[in-house]
């Protein structure tokens, strides 16, 4: 788990802390499941909510994993 300093404006908060918790399940013995979640948005206050639909855009952790996983593959 990290501690997550990161504003609404994507800027470094000191005063702000969320959580990434990132696990790997192995699956079998050639595939690993990834789970990301990112808790305490709602820390964000009145940009919560436009925080949340960042991270969950296309553009957000689904694409941070994804080229993690190409990575990977490769």
């Amino acid at each position: 788990m990290l501690a997550w300093q990161i504003n609404a404006q994507w800027q470094y908060d000191p005063g702000l802390v969320t959580e990434v918790e990132v696990k790997f399940i192995a699956e079998n013995a050639n595939t690993t499941r990834v789970e990301l979640e990112h808790r305490y948005l709602e820390r964000m206050g009145e940009k919560a909510a436009e925080a949340r639909s960042a991270v969950d855009s296309p553009g957000g952790w689904s694409a941070i994993t994804e080229a993690f996983r190409q990575y990977v593959e490769t």
